[in-house]
């Protein structure tokens, strides 16, 4: 989050980070004790949660990720928040791919 002073100007910004990552949790089907976690920060004026899902939808899809869906959740620093998840063929199931939000100023 990025608190500008009204003299300061704004710039849009968008950052990325893919990093693997280790989680101390029981192994299942669609849990993993580790795994590759990616994160981004898109910062612009008149950004909406329908620009959110566009920018989840091209990053999925690119992943060859298409069935998508998107359900409200709770976040403690993002509001809206949502987790996102993905039609599993093999597990003829769906499961989540991700979580993410809108900061407020």
């Amino acid at each position: 989050v990025f608190l500008l002073s009204p003299q300061e100007k704004f710039t849009p910004v968008k950052y990325f980070s893919i990093d693997r990552v280790f989680r101390n949790e029981s192994l299942d089907a669609t849990h993993l004790a580790e795994f590759h976690q990616v994160e981004g920060l898109v910062a612009d004026r008149g950004l909406t949660l329908g620009h959110l899902m566009g920018i989840l939808r091209q990053f999925f899809t690119k992943l060859g990720i298409s069935q998508l869906r998107f359900k409200p959740a709770y976040n403690p620093y993002t509001e809206p928040s949502m987790e996102v998840f993905s039609y599993h063929e093999g597990l003829k199931k769906w499961v989540e791919v991700g979580n993410s939000g809108v900061f407020r100023p």
